[in-house]
């Protein structure tokens, strides 16, 4: 069962050198900022077994990080620099991932 990393997108355009092979099947998994990247890549081959490719994790902004996927640390990070409209739907689920964690939530995105 894949519950984080089930859908498949295309539409890509990979060039690489394929001198010994190794990098020739690459698979993209896409994370959210503020998502651990140790945390992603895990959860990724618990979903879907060792394969005989290679990842690349790339994360995405302007949306809110799955808190399973999170740690302390990342989201204490990725607060340093998000762009969070306080007040906004975005911001509660940033605020629901921090809670999760223990991470305090900024003073400047506090509701008005």
């Amino acid at each position: 069962m894949t519950e984080y990393f089930a859908s498949v997108r295309g539409a890509l355009s990979v060039y690489c050198s394929s001198d010994d092979g190794q990098l020739t099947d690459a698979r993209f998994v896409l994370a959210r900022f503020g998502e651990d990247a140790n945390l992603v890549v895990a959860t990724f081959w618990k979903e879907h077994g060792d394969g005989n490719f290679v990842i690349v994790p790339l994360f995405a902004y302007g949306v809110a990080p799955r808190p399973e996927l999170c740690t302390k640390a990342s989201l204490t990070q990725a607060l340093e620099t998000a762009a969070i409209e306080p007040n906004g739907t975005t911001a509660q689920a940033w605020q629901r991932a921090c809670e999760a964690h223990g991470v305090v939530w900024p003073q400047e995105l506090e509701a008005a």
